[in-house]
């Protein structure tokens, strides 16, 4: 018996080990089309052919995950990295020779801290960037000039 599963109008020849289960299945399409995950599973049967579709359910998960990235990216703040300001006050400070230990052991509390806001940053931008990753791809509403 030959099994073909029907996705995205590709027929994709599979094993009958993945294709008799359906954890086993979703499991096996997922790697390559992540969005099929939870999909219903219609199988039908002609001659010596497996014909099985796969059918993506649309989740409030994926939908609620965009709009959370959009509004947090639209509540973000508005500023510069704390950690570049002082980059930038620190390389002003070397061009114009002003920097001494002294002067970098007086400031050390605000580069620490500066390299806590940075990790935070970084942290937060990561999370926003996997998650628009993830993102159905959408055609933008407006014209590329």
């Amino acid at each position: 018996m030959k099994y073909i599963a029907h996705i995205e109008g590709q027929q994709i020849p599979l094993d009958e080990a993945i294709a008799s289960d359906e954890n086993t299945l979703k499991t096996a399409i997922s790697v390559y089309f992540p969005e099929y995950a939870n999909a219903e599973i219609e199988r039908q049967t002609t001659d010596d052919t497996v014909s099985i579709r796969l059918i993506k359910k649309a989740g409030t998960k994926g939908n609620l995950t965009q709009e959370v990235t959009i509004q947090q990216l639209q509540e973000s703040p508005y500023e510069v990295n704390p950690a570049l300001k002082l980059g930038w006050q620190l390389k002003l400070l070397e061009i114009n020779n002003q920097i001494t230990l002294e002067g970098l052991i007086a400031i050390q509390p605000e580069i620490d801290k500066a390299i806590k806001s940075a990790q935070s940053w970084k942290i937060y931008t990561e999370k926003i960037a996997q998650s628009l990753k993830h993102q159905p791809a959408v055609t933008s509403k407006y014209p590329v000039l």
